[in-house]
């Protein structure tokens, strides 16, 4: 394949420059300077990206002390090994950066930087790949605002999980879709309709931790994109409607060492190694402590309900998808677990640092594994170990003061995160919808 430095440099024409901000949404701007395409360069960008929540208000994050009107410029290095084409038709490629500086450590790319560099300073690696769900809706942006809800045209009607006569039918998208993400170096390992209107679940293939989350947010950002292109508006929120499934961003991950499948053990129970029973174990005991990371919006907690194929507390099983954490036996290159408790509307670099940082947590502590769920876990949740928190508010208090929190991702981020969060819950939490209008007006 072509590389895309030489290719952007070749064609004489300027590339993109994307960043994360808290919420996972790629900002960016046009390059004018093609200096970085030899090498990592740092240039300056407005730091006010950190500060802004996804309607671009500013939250008072406290990572400047200047007033909230006056923010400067950050340091930005610009990754020169991550550019990629991006777009279907020509060629407009993409280049991926990470804040430096003051800001390198409210990061979201950098916070799993360092979330990885914990785990390699144990020998071990990750390897990842994230599956994501989405919608698609035959509306545009302006209809989408001007029409209710109950009026948008979703791209099908009602459920009809991995149809062939559907994606038979739709092959001139779903080709395109396959096509863009080969040519943006982010292949697929599947692709299928999913049980909802209009939904669709694509499995990004599996690779090393920090590209596996590179991919997973340009990936969102550039389908998105296209469906527009096409008349379409895709959609990754965990929950549009309460009558259809909600949409979710499991992530698959399996961890090595010299070359080997650490979580294998051809000796054990189910191949369940004891690193990888730590690893899960980790996972478990601090899932309530790191949740806001992985479901991280006001939204999110209406996917969390029982029966709707989605965790509602911290458990683990074999090959049970009612769990949050399902363990997937296979031979020594195919075993693994799947991080179930991710929406599809999560920020991908720390949904997977809350996913690895609690695993190695719990190998550095010997952590305990409970007993698995056989059986619908959400028959659970009286359990000791409890459920989720209920809300954004109740998920970022316990983020906020939870001392593992603040050991694994620096106190830094755990208050500019916090706060963020804290923000977004005030934004929503007040608003007075239709519903309980139509609900309480008359007979209250």
């Amino acid at each position: 394949m072509t590389d895309a430095r030489g290719a952007c440099a070749k064609s004489g024409r300027t590339a993109m420059i994307g960043v994360s901000d808290f919420d996972g949404i790629l900002r960016g701007k046009h390059a004018l300077d093609k200096d970085f395409l030899d090498e990592d360069k740092v240039i300056k960008f407005s730091e006010a990206v950190l500060a802004w929540d996804c309607s671009d208000q500013v939250i008072p994050a406290g990572f400047t002390q200047k007033p909230l009107s006056a923010f400067g410029d950050a340091d930005l290095r610009v990754l020169s090994g991550s550019g990629r084409s991006v777009s279907h038709v020509g060629d407009l490629y993409l280049y991926l950066a990470e804040f430096g500086g003051r800001h390198a450590d409210i990061c979201p790319r950098g916070i799993l930087r360092k979330v990885l560099k914990r785990v390699a300073d144990h020998g071990y690696g990750c390897t990842v790949g994230f599956e994501f769900e989405f919608m698609l809706f035959k509306e545009s942006a302006d209809t989408i605002q001007d029409k209710p809800f109950g009026e948008w045209a979703p791209l099908t009607r009602g459920p009809f999980g991995y149809s062939i006569a559907r994606s038979v039918a739709h092959q001139e998208l779903f080709g395109e879709i396959l096509a863009l993400c080969e040519k943006a170096r982010i292949p697929l390992s599947g692709l299928h309709f999913e049980s909802g209107p209009g939904a669709i679940e694509a499995s990004l293939r599996h690779c090393d931790a920090l590209e596996a989350a590179d991919r997973a947010i340009i990936f969102k950002s550039m389908i998105k994109a296209w469906a527009q292109t096409r008349g379409l508006m895709a959609t990754f929120m965990a929950k549009i409607s309460e009558k259809w499934p909600g949409q979710s961003g499991h992530i698959h991950i399996s961890v090595s060492s010299d070359g080997q499948n650490a979580f294998y053990d051809s000796g054990a129970v189910r191949n369940v190694s004891k690193l990888m029973s730590q690893f899960i174990g980790g996972q478990l005991k601090y899932m309530n402590d790191f949740s806001v990371l992985a479901v991280p919006n006001f939204n999110s907690y209406k996917r969390l309900v029982p029966g709707c194929w989605a965790p509602v507390c911290p458990s683990w099983g074999v090959d049970n998808r009612s769990c949050a954490v399902r363990v997937i036996p296979g031979g020594p290159s195919a075993h693994r677990l799947e991080y179930r408790l991710p929406g599809a509307d999560v920020n991908p670099y720390l949904a997977l640092a809350s996913a690895i940082g609690s695993g190695i947590l719990g190998i550095e502590t010997n952590a305990a594994l409970p007993a698995s769920t056989v059986g619908d876990a959400g028959a659970e949740i009286g359990l000791p170990s409890g459920r989720f928190p209920q809300s954004l508010s109740e998920a970022t208090y316990r983020f906020a003061q939870s001392p593992a929190a603040i050991d694994v991702f620096g106190e830094r981020f755990v208050e500019a995160f916090s706060c963020s969060r804290r923000w977004e819950w005030e934004a929503v939490q007040h608003r007075v919808t239709d519903f309980e209008r139509r609900r309480y007006f008359e007979v209250i």
